[in-house]
């Protein structure tokens, strides 16, 4: 039980980090619907199918002081 609960933290941690993206305006509400989707349902992706989905998330930068 204590491993689900960890899991459950560190879901809503990715969450509130993607969450805060969407406020900087460097990924859309679309993209971060798709990745709370994801993230909701994370047992349902084996690890190939998790690094196609978001792997293009992987790079997303954003530089203090532009937007």
């Amino acid at each position: 039980m204590e491993l689900f609960e960890e899991l459950e933290r560190i879901k809503i941690r990715f969450v509130a980090a993607y969450d805060k993206l969407v406020e900087q305006g460097v990924i859309s509400e679309r993209e971060y619907e798709e990745i709370v989707e994801i993230i909701d349902n994370l047992d349902d992706y084996n690890i190939g199918e998790l690094r196609e989905r978001l792997g293009r998330f992987r790079y997303v930068q954003y530089w203090e002081g532009e937007n």
